[in-house]
């Protein structure tokens, strides 16, 4: 009996974890990308008030999806409609700077994965990477099934990559604790660079 009370409590406290984990990403990210967005808005505003329009849009459908993500586990169709909204709106900012490559065969796209996945591995690769540049960046989003393992990849070609420390790479760390505790070890993310050619990081689920 107190061998269940005590495995109870503990799986209780993870969860907590995993929900005060989740509302940490969302902190990070959203004054961060409000603050850019609002000046992107302001500057497209003048000069293309249709595509502002349209910006708009996607900054609604990405606040949505946020404020929606009461539960930890997404689909990968979810995941990437806010994604796409968070890529419109820095494409915006980054003008012909930035190309985005997004190739998910449609069968992947009803998997499951923990809500907030990608999010925090697209913004490190333009901010720590993209931004860096002064040729025209490239963000390439990919994925797989391999071994009953869905397999998503993002890639830049800055390759600017440094490993983490003190806070920095905060989000890209929790995504990787909150997927290694819910699945096992053998899960979560993995990073390849070579410098000044691309920066590689995958993240590894479970098929569910």
């Amino acid at each position: 009996m107190s061998a269940q009370i005590l495995a109870g409590r503990f799986e209780q406290q993870k969860q907590l974890l995993a929900q005060s984990e989740i509302k940490l990403l969302h902190a990070q990210v959203n004054p961060h990308f409000l603050f850019n967005a609002l000046n992107t808005l302001s500057a497209v505003i003048r000069r293309n008030p249709d595509h502002a329009r349209q910006l708009v849009l996607s900054l609604s459908t990405f606040f949505r999806k946020n404020l929606k993500r009461s539960n930890d586990e997404v689909s990968l169709r979810d995941e990437m409609e806010r994604v796409n909204a968070y890529m419109e709106i820095e494409k915006a900012r980054f003008t012909d700077h930035m190309t985005v490559e997004i190739t998910l065969p449609e069968e992947l796209m009803d998997a499951r994965l923990p809500a907030f996945s990608l999010q925090p591995i697209v913004e490190n690769a333009i901010k720590h990477g993209i931004s860096q540049m002064i040729e025209c960046g490239h963000i390439h989003i990919s994925g797989r099934y391999r071994a009953n393992t869905l397999e998503l990849t993002v890639e830049d070609n800055a390759g600017t990559y440094q490993p983490p420390t003190g806070g920095d790479g905060l989000g890209m760390n929790l995504v990787d604790r909150r997927i290694k505790a819910r699945y096992g070890n053998r899960y979560g993310i993995t990073v390849e660079s070579e410098a000044d050619t691309f920066t590689r990081v995958e993240v590894r689920v479970p098929l569910i």
